[in-house]
């Protein structure tokens, strides 16, 4: 784990409404086609899970995909800012498996986090090369 501050990281996204799971995967698909078609394949790439399944309705979940926005990019995109703040960044091997083990055990952390903002995923370029993404989650600090 390592920790990292957060501040004025814009993304461009796409965002679907409805229970999460394989649909999910689907929009992450279709944002990688659309970073392929405009060149943008070597973003780093943000999956935000903006709502908690426990107490959200399934067919009210949102989950957004995004890039961090280049400097004077024109993307054509929304935006919206990510919440500043500190984070505590876990790599996680970036299979089925290691990413649902990281969700499990996500009650497990001995860290004070921080539940007005989500939990992010990412992937960089560099670390899907390793096999690896990371989860970065908020904290109080």
């Amino acid at each position: 784990m390592k920790i990292e501050t957060f501040q004025s990281i814009t993304i461009a996204y796409m965002r679907r409404t409805g229970a999460y799971g394989p649909e999910n995967r689907q929009l992450m698909e279709n944002l990688k086609a659309f970073l392929a078609q405009h060149d943008l394949s070597k973003s780093t790439i943000l999956g935000i899970p903006l709502d908690d399944p426990t107490i959200t309705p399934a067919e009210q979940l949102r989950y957004d995909v995004g890039l961090i926005v280049p400097a004077r990019a024109a993307i054509p995109l929304p935006t919206r800012s990510i919440d500043d703040g500190t984070y505590a960044v876990f790599e996680v091997q970036h299979t089925q498996q290691g990413v649902s083990s990281f969700w499990q055990n996500i009650g497990q952390l001995t860290l004070s986090i921080d539940n007005t903002k989500p939990i992010i995923e990412r992937y960089s370029s560099q670390k899907i090369a390793e096999h690896l993404c990371e989860f970065c989650v908020p904290i109080i600090r």
